[in-house]
């Protein structure tokens, strides 16, 4: 019992560093030679880096993570299956109320 205990307790000192997605900032930027666009951007405690970015051409949002040599990528899904599309006009009205 003390085992799992202090299991759960390294589990939370751990996931509790750094910044979570609520704080990240706000950016718009090109990445990856310009094939894709930040618009939002954090670090964690393991000096690893999270992005959401979108495919300039297909407009495709996905979460990018960077720590080193190491990546990695994958797409984001609505709730219904089909895949998380940025939208312009609703991104901005989020970061307006964002820094509201």
């Amino acid at each position: 019992m003390k085992r799992i205990i202090a299991i759960l307790c390294i589990c939370l000192l751990l996931t509790g560093c750094g910044t979570n997605y609520k704080n990240a900032k706000n950016v718009s930027e090109p990445v990856s030679g310009g094939y894709f666009t930040m618009i939002k951007k954090w670090d964690d405690e393991f000096e690893g880096s999270y992005m959401i970015v979108y495919a300039n051409d297909t407009k495709v949002k996905y979460l990018m993570y960077r720590e080193g040599k190491r990546a990695g990528i994958t797409p984001l899904y609505n709730t219904d299956g089909s895949l998380q599309l940025y939208e312009e006009d609703k991104e901005d009205k989020k970061e307006g109320e964002e820094n509201e």
